[in-house]
C-alpha cells in the first residue's frame, strides 16, 4: 500500500509523519533511489527524513530533482516494500499516477482558518501570504478534481492528528 499525505499548510502532515514514525519504532536511514533519503522500518519505507525540532522535515528537505524521478522510483520500491509512506506537495503532481496504477490511499489534512493562523504564529512562519494562498488553492484543487474527489481521504486536523494516525497506523499493522 501506498500512502500519501497532502494538505494544506499547517495541517499537520510533518506532524503525523514524525508520530507515526514514533510509533513503528527503530529504523535506519537509506537511499534506495538516488536522491530520495528515506527512513526504513522493516518493510516500510517513509520517503524523507524527520529529524526532531525541525519545522519542515521530510520531502521538503528532498532535491526538487527528485520530482521527474518520482515514477521510476515507486515503480521500483513497491517491488521491496510492504508500505511506502510520503507526505507534502513534492510528488503532488504524481498523485492521480500512484492511485490509478496502486494499491494506494491518500490523505488529505484540513484545518480550520483560525487554528491555521494560530499554527503559523506558533511557528513563527516566514512563508508570504502569497505563497501560502497558492499551497491552499493547490490542495482546493486537489479535492474538487473530478477524478480525485470521491479517492480522497479527507480529515480535518484542526482538533488533533491522532485520529489519523490510529487511521494510517490500522493501514501500516495490516
Amino acid at each position: 500500500m501506498i500512502i500519501t499525505i497532502i494538505g494544506q499548510p499547517t495541517s499537520g502532515k510533518t506532524t503525523l509523519v514524525r508520530s507515526i514514525i514514533k510509533g513503528l519504532g527503530s529504523y535506519k536511514e537509506c537511499e534506495p533511489f538516488p536522491l530520495f533519503k528515506c527512513q526504513e522500518h522493516n518493510d516500510i519505507l517513509i520517503i524523507g527524513r524527520y529529524p526532531e525540532n525541525e519545522t519542515f522535515g521530510g520531502t521538503d528537505k528532498l532535491s526538487y530533482g527528485t520530482i521527474s524521478k518520482f515514477r521510476d522510483f515507486i515503480n521500483e520500491q513497491v517491488k521491496s516494500y510492504r508500505h511506502i509512506m510520503y507526505e507534502g506537495d513534492r510528488f503532488s503532481n504524481n498523485l492521480e499516477y500512484v492511485l490509478d496504477n496502486y494499491d494506494a490511499i491518500c490523505y488529505t489534512l484540513i484545518v480550520n482558518a483560525e487554528e491555521e493562523k494560530r499554527r503559523h504564529k506558533l511557528r513563527n512562519d516566514t512563508q508570504s501570504e502569497t505563497w501560502l494562498k497558492g499551497r491552499r488553492t493547490q490542495i482546493d484543487n486537489f479535492r474538487k478534481n473530478f477524478d480525485l474527489m470521491n479517492r480522497l481521504n479527507v480529515r480535518d486536523t484542526s482538533e488533533s492528528i491522532d485520529k489519523v494516525k490510529d487511521e494510517i497506523m490500522g493501514v501500516l499493522n495490516e
